[in-house]
């Protein structure tokens, strides 16, 4: 009787570590040397896995991604090309800034074609909620998109691009856009919503407000928010920032 209690327990304990640790909303930094360098690992709001990573191709060199259809879903932004993608049999050369999204059960593959190391920043993700594949079919399933082909609107601080948004088989609404802010201007006053946010610096000199603290963005480093948390983000440098805003529900 001792002995199960305490085998009970043990599994427990087990069961615990081996959940994710909830996300701290901060600046992250690429961490460690190699191809694969940790940005942050944990869970958040909707998410019971989250995972993201810069990872790097030589020239020449290509690497495949695929996860099976209850798997995980990772979506791509090209830091430093070209590469090209062959993603379900659709084969294009993408550019810096450019995005891939990829679906359970779909097969990627990311080769440099050009003259130095190749760059991409790595999300992978899975829902607390099971994964809807007919809803991600219905919705166009993976797909990429080049950077020379988004639309820039100017506004008065700078401009946007309207990625996409959007459902997949993991998310209701996948919405990503990515903001050109001049010097010395602000994103917005200071806010706060229900949906995690990510902020991905590609270029630039940032201050984010994070609740009540302030802390640098540089280009390269990664911003998770979580759900409420007041925020907004200051170009404190003599360039324009270039940053992605990721929101997911």
């Amino acid at each position: 009787m001792k002995i199960s209690v305490l085998l009970s327990v043990i599994l427990i304990c087990f069961s615990g570590l081996s959940q994710s640790q909830p996300l701290v909303s901060k600046v992250y930094h690429p961490e460690g040397k190699g191809s694969i360098k940790k940005i942050f690992s944990g869970s958040g709001t909707l998410l019971s896995v989250h995972t993201m990573h810069s990872v790097s191709l030589r020239k020449g060199k290509s690497r495949v991604w695929q996860e099976a259809i209850t798997g995980k879903e990772l979506f791509f932004i090209v830091k430093d090309g070209p590469v090209k993608v062959n993603l379900g049999g659709t084969v294009a050369e993408l550019n810096r800034g450019s995005v891939i999204t990829l679906l359970p059960g779909d097969k990627l593959t990311i080769e440099n074609t050009g003259e130095s190391i190749a760059w991409l920043y790595e999300m992978t993700y899975r829902s607390i909620e099971q994964p809807e594949s007919e809803r991600g079919k219905k919705a166009g399933g993976s797909f990429m998109m080049n950077w020379n082909d988004m639309v820039f609107k100017p506004h008065n601080r700078g401009g946007v691009r309207q990625l996409f948004d959007r459902p997949t088989a993991m998310l209701n609404r996948f919405d990503i856009h990515v903001t050109t802010l001049n010097e010395g201007f602000k994103s917005h006053d200071p806010h706060t919503h229900k949906n995690d946010e990510i902020i991905l610096m590609l270029d630039g000199n940032a201050e984010m407000q994070i609740g009540t603290d302030h802390q640098k963005a540089n280009a390269g480093d990664v911003v998770y928010l979580s759900s409420m948390v007041l925020h907004n983000l200051t170009n404190v440098g003599k360039t324009p920032c270039l940053y992605f805003a990721i929101q997911w529900n």
